[in-house]
């Protein structure tokens, strides 16, 4: 066990539907197993609660559950420092008031993220509903081999080193972009701004586009993209972080969540002179329910979940483009970019949908014009959030100055006395 002088160390979680503690427990019980302690878990969701789950989860450790379309007591917590209410309900960043039910990634871990930091936590670390602190290396047939890992230890003992502001790792299990190939896949990914995964998609009659984990984690080595369900976070460098932050649309009468809170997450602490590293702790992500049989595209709810997913990425990618432009870290000019990815999905999408004999991926391109509309009000949210965020951090910064000078005080009336 790693000697940490006693942090004051978080775990946190989002989920629509608070209804299974089983997850939670298992991270809980890894943590004991490797003489961890956990001070609090943080919890977001939108839609429901499940009482006995809560219970269960509390019977083990304090839990903050944390409804995103109803934070008054968060609001509360916000005022008592300082914050005016423009200023909070900018950082909270509901489009619509949370009247649709539907919330962004990016508010969901702020929710999370805000809570860490009004409390004084010192580390939060982040996974997901669908995640399990194992790593999958090894799958012949049905039989899975498994490695236990230290998830708490292995995140903590790169993110205490100086200057490292994130810690993240790639997943075990199988790729969220079903095995796949047909002529116009390399359009779609380029459309989807997945260009990165062509080459890996090649081979994956091979792979099956499984990936596995080492029996033992290799040496940390700094990259730019974290992932949000296997994410530790100093809140000591507050300043060397940034909030989350993801786009919604409207298309076809639904609203959209864009994917890529994480991405930009990664961008803005490399903006701010943060590290983030890579600990290749490859927990196993339940990608696709039937686990260990492979995803099978013909398969409907396989289908459905890739769609779901590519409305997502096409979500992301016009504010995605526009903020790598303002970095000049786009490679490109931004009209040339959006071009790519327009005509990308145009021919991508149509011969998806005439080899899945799907017609939902002929209207990406109709998604992403509907994405592409909705980039003003992106940006314009994005710049309140940033706004709100330096306010909050000021606050927080005047909040912690005052308790050091109430203990100066008492403890100069202690030697008065």
């Amino acid at each position: 066990m790693t000697n940490f002088t006693h942090p004051v160390i978080a775990l946190g979680m989002i989920t629509r539907h608070f209804n299974d503690h089983k997850t939670i427990l298992s991270f809980l019980e890894n943590a004991d197993r490797h003489g961890h302690i956990i001070s609090r878990m943080i919890v977001a969701y939108s839609h429901s609660k499940d009482e006995t789950s809560v219970a269960e989860v509390e019977k083990r450790i304090p839990l903050y559950l944390l409804q995103v379309t109803d934070l008054h007591l968060l609001r509360e917590q916000m005022h008592q420092i300082g914050l005016a209410p423009g200023a909070v309900e900018d950082l909270l960043d509901l489009p619509d008031g949370g009247a649709s039910g539907e919330v962004p990634y990016g508010a969901y871990r702020n929710t999370v993220l805000f809570k860490a930091l009004l409390d004084g936590v010192d580390y939060l670390l982040f996974f997901d509903t669908d995640v399990e602190p194992r790593v999958l290396v090894d799958l012949e047939g049905q039989d899975a081999k498994w490695q236990e890992t230290d998830f708490v230890g292995q995140h903590m003992r790169t993110l205490t080193k100086e200057h490292v502001s994130a810690t993240t790792s790639e997943y075990s299990g199988y790729y969220i972009i079903p095995p796949m190939s047909f002529s116009g896949l390399g359009e779609l990914l380029t459309g989807l701004g997945k260009g990165m995964a062509l080459e890996y998609m090649d081979d994956c009659h091979e792979h099956q586009c499984l990936n596995l984990g080492p029996e033992s984690p290799g040496f940390p080595r700094p990259i730019e993209k974290p992932l949000g369900g296997n994410l530790g976070l100093d809140l000591r460098q507050a300043r060397r972080l940034a909030p989350f932050y993801s786009t919604v649309y409207t298309f076809n009468h639904m609203t959209i969540k864009g994917r890529g809170e994480d991405t930009l997450l990664g961008q803005a602490i490399s903006v701010s002179s943060g590290q983030i590293m890579d600990i290749d702790l490859r927990v196993f992500h339940h990608t696709y329910e039937g686990f260990p049989a492979v995803p099978d595209i013909r398969s409907k709810s396989i289908r459905d979940r890739f769609y779901l997913a590519c409305l997502g990425w096409i979500g992301r990618n016009p504010f995605l483009s526009w903020y790598l432009d303002q970095l000049g870290k786009l490679g490109t000019d931004l009209r040339s970019e959006t071009t790519m990815q327009r005509i990308g999905l145009e021919i991508g999408g149509e011969k998806a949908a005439a080899h899945l004999n799907d017609a939902r991926f002929r209207s990406l391109i109709t998604a992403f014009e509907a994405s592409s509309q909705a980039l003003p009000d992106a940006i314009a949210r994005y710049q309140r959030l940033m706004h709100g965020w330096q306010v909050l951090l000021d606050a927080i910064d005047r909040e912690q100055l005052s308790h050091k000078a109430e203990d100066m005080d008492v403890s100069d009336l202690k030697m008065a006395s």
